[in-house]
C-alpha cells in the first residue's frame, strides 16, 4: 500500500507527460487545474518528482499559445512556487532555458519566460536567497527584453508593464536591479532597451532619480563614451531620458570631460553618439562649443567621409543650440585661421572642403548674428574662391555663400554683385554654381534690393 502511494506521484506525472502536448484546449485545462494541483505536496517531496513536475511545465513553453491554456500553466506555477523544493528545481531550469533561449526566441516563448521570472522574483525569496543566481536572471531578463522591445507596440507595452509592475511593487528589488546595472553586470551593449526601460522609471520618480542619476551618468561614460568598439545607435539611444534633463553642472562637470578626452583619443568610435547626445540635451551650448571645436574640426577635415559627415553635424548642432553672440564669431575664426594655414597647409581638396562645410554650417546660427558677421563671411569667401585652383574647392565656396545669403542679405555686398556677374563668364561646371547661387539670392528678396 505504503509503496504504491509513494509510487502514485511519479505514475501520475509520468502519464501527464504523455498528455501535456495534447492540442485540445479542453484536456490542457483539466491536466494543469484538475490533475497536477493535487499532486504538488507529494511531488514536491521526492526530487526526481519535482524534476518531472518542473520538465512538464517547461514542455508547454513552445507548445501552449492560447491565453487559457497560459493562464492555468501560469497559475499553478504560482502555487507550486511556495513549496521551496520547487521553487529552487524551477528557478534553476529557468535561468538555463533563459540563457539557451538567448538566441533565438519567438517573442511569446520569450514573454513566458520573462513573466515566469517575474513570478519567481515576486512569490519567492529567491532574489535575496540566492546573489549569484538573481544576477543570472537579471542579466538573461535583459537580453530577452530586448527581443519584445525590438516587436510590436503590444510586445513592447507588454514588457514594459511587466517590469514596471516589478519594480513598482517593491523598491528592495528595483535597488537590486541597480546594482547589476551600476557594476555592469548588465551590457549596454547586448541590453539597451533594459538599460532605457529601468532609466525610464527612474526618472519618473523625483527621489529616485537624484538618489540614482550619478549611476547612468557613470553608466553613459563607461560603456558609451569609453567604449572600445564603436555604440550602436540603440545604446545611445537608450540614455535619452538622462539627457532631456541633464542640467549644465551635470553637463560641465561629468559629461563634458569625457567628450573631450574621447574625442581626442578615439573619435571615430564616439563622433556619432557624442552628435545624438549634443542634439538630445535642452541646453544653450554657446559655452561648450569653443571646447568642441579644436576636437572637432580636425574630423571635419579628415580623410573619411563619414567622420567628416558626423562632424559636421556636430558643428551644425553647436550652431544651432548657441545662443551667446560672441559664439558665431570665435567659431568663425577658429575655422578661418586653419584654413589660413594655422594648423599646416591643407594641401588636399576634401580638407579646405571640409572647413568650408564647416563654415557652411555656422549659417544655423540666428539670423539676427548671421546678419552682424556676413559681410566680413562674405569678403573671406571671396578670397577663398580666388585663391584657390581646384574647381570642386571653388563649388564648396559657392555653396556655402549661398547658404549664408539664403539666411541674410547682408551677405551680398557689391563685391559679391561684381564677383558673381564675372562668374557667369565662367567654364560650364562653375558657370551653373554661380547661377545657382543667384537662384539662392533672388529667392530671398530682399537681397535683389542691394
Amino acid at each position: 500500500e505504503m509503496v504504491a502511494q509513494d509510487a502514485a506521484p511519479e505514475e501520475a506525472l509520468r502519464a501527464a507527460a504523455a498528455e501535456v502536448s495534447t492540442p485540445s484546449a479542453t484536456r490542457r485545462l483539466r491536466l494543469f487545474r484538475d490533475t497536477l494541483p493535487p499532486l504538488l505536496a507529494k511531488a514536491t517531496e521526492s526530487p526526481s518528482d519535482t524534476t518531472l513536475l518542473v520538465d512538464l511545465i517547461f514542455q508547454t513553453l513552445p507548445l501552449y499559445d492560447d491565453r487559457a491554456s497560459r493562464k492555468a500553466v501560469d497559475d499553478m506555477v504560482i502555487q507550486a512556487l511556495s513549496e521551496s523544493t520547487f521553487m529552487k528545481t524551477f528557478a534553476a531550469t529557468l535561468v538555463q532555458s533563459m540563457e539557451k533561449n538567448l538566441k533565438v526566441t519567438s517573442p511569446l516563448a520569450c514573454f513566458k519566460l520573462l513573466r515566469w521570472s517575474c513570478y519567481l522574483l515576486k512569490w519567492t525569496q529567491f532574489a535575496t536567497l540566492s546573489k549569484g543566481g538573481f544576477s543570472r536572471l537579471a542579466n538573461a531578463q535583459a537580453v530577452l527584453s530586448q527581443v519584445l522591445m525590438n516587436g510590436s507596440f503590444r510586445q513592447r507595452r507588454t514588457c514594459k508593464q511587466l517590469f514596471i509592475r516589478l519594480f513598482s511593487e517593491s523598491v528592495g528589488m528595483y535597488k537590486m536591479y541597480i546594482e547589476e546595472v551600476k557594476d555592469l553586470r548588465i551590457a549596454t551593449k547586448d541590453s539597451p532597451a533594459f538599460i532605457n526601460l529601468i532609466l525610464d522609471f527612474t526618472v519618473t520618480s523625483s527621489s529616485l532619480f537624484s538618489e540614482y542619476k550619478p549611476v547612468f551618468l557613470d553608466l553613459y561614460v563607461k560603456t558609451i563614451l569609453s567604449s572600445k568598439d564603436r555604440p550602436s545607435e540603440a545604446a545611445s539611444e537608450a540614455f535619452k531620458p538622462l539627457f532631456v534633463d541633464i542640467g549644465h553642472e551635470d553637463f560641465k562637470n561629468v559629461i563634458l570631460p569625457s567628450c573631450i578626452k574621447m574625442l581626442k583619443r578615439n573619435p571615430e568610435i564616439v563622433l556619432k553618439s557624442i552628435g545624438h547626445l549634443l542634439l538630445t540635451v535642452r541646453l544653450d551650448l554657446s559655452n561648450y562649443a569653443m571646447e568642441f571645436m579644436p576636437v572637432i574640426l580636425p574630423q571635419a577635415r579628415h580623410s573619411d567621409e563619414e567622420r567628416r559627415n558626423n562632424a559636421l553635424n556636430i558643428v551644425g548642432t553647436l550652431s544651432d543650440k548657441s545662443s551667446d553672440p560672441d559664439t558665431l564669431p570665435s567659431m568663425f575664426n577658429a575655422i578661418k585661421a586653419i584654413l589660413g594655414g594655422s594648423e599646416g597647409k591643407l594641401s588636399l581638396p576634401y580638407q579646405r572642403i571640409g572647413m568650408l562645410n564647416a563654415l557652411e554650417q555656422l549659417s544655423r546660427f540666428p539670423p539676427k548674428q548671421i546678419s552682424r558677421l556676413a559681410p566680413s563671411v562674405s569678403s573671406f569667401l571671396l578670397t577663398c574662391y580666388k585663391g584657390d585652383g581646384i574647381e570642386e574647392v571653388k563649388l564648396a565656396t559657392l555653396s556655402t555663400l549661398g547658404s549664408w545669403a539664403s539666411v541674410s542679405s547682408e551677405a551680398v555686398q557689391p563685391d559679391v554683385v561684381s564677383f558673381i556677374t564675372a562668374g557667369l563668364k565662367e567654364k560650364d561646371t562653375l558657370r551653373k554654381g554661380h547661377l545657382k547661387l543667384i537662384r539662392v539670392i533672388c529667392r530671398k528678396s530682399d537681397s535683389l534690393t542691394k
